[in-house]
């Protein structure tokens, strides 16, 4: 796939929390791996339905914007910054997917928290 059609299938990726999960079908290789931030590991596309699932509850109802700062592409791999903004606060992230036959296969994320009342976030405190 092109970095274009790759970029495609990660922006198309980065709208499936909260709605229509049947798209992972689509979009997620079955045996799909996310190595996350603070540890966070989740095998196969139908944990990761899960785990949106789960995620998805913490915010039901609530504001949440989120967006995609810039992609970019070398072969197999896209690097992502994103962010979501939610009542609590802000998380910016990076994350390299890697693409294989079409679908998302793997990805790592590593991010951090900026709380809504401009407080040092937990993790980077001293």
């Amino acid at each position: 796939m092109s970095d274009e059609e790759n970029f495609e299938l990660v922006r198309r990726f980065n709208q499936v929390p909260g709605k229509d999960l049947s798209v992972l079908d689509e979009l997620v290789a079955p045996d799909f791996v996310v190595h996350g931030g603070n540890g966070l590991e989740v095998r196969g596309r139908e944990s990761w339905r899960q785990f949106l699932l789960t995620a998805g509850e913490q915010f039901q109802g609530e504001d949440v914007e989120s967006g995609i700062d810039e992609l970019i592409g070398n072969g197999d791999l896209v690097a992502e910054r994103w962010w979501i903004r939610t009542p609590v606060g802000i998380r910016r992230g990076i994350t390299l997917h890697r693409v294989a036959d079409g679908k998302l296969q793997e990805d790592w994320v590593v991010f951090e928290d900026i709380p809504a009342d401009g407080a040092t976030p937990p993790a980077a405190a001293s």
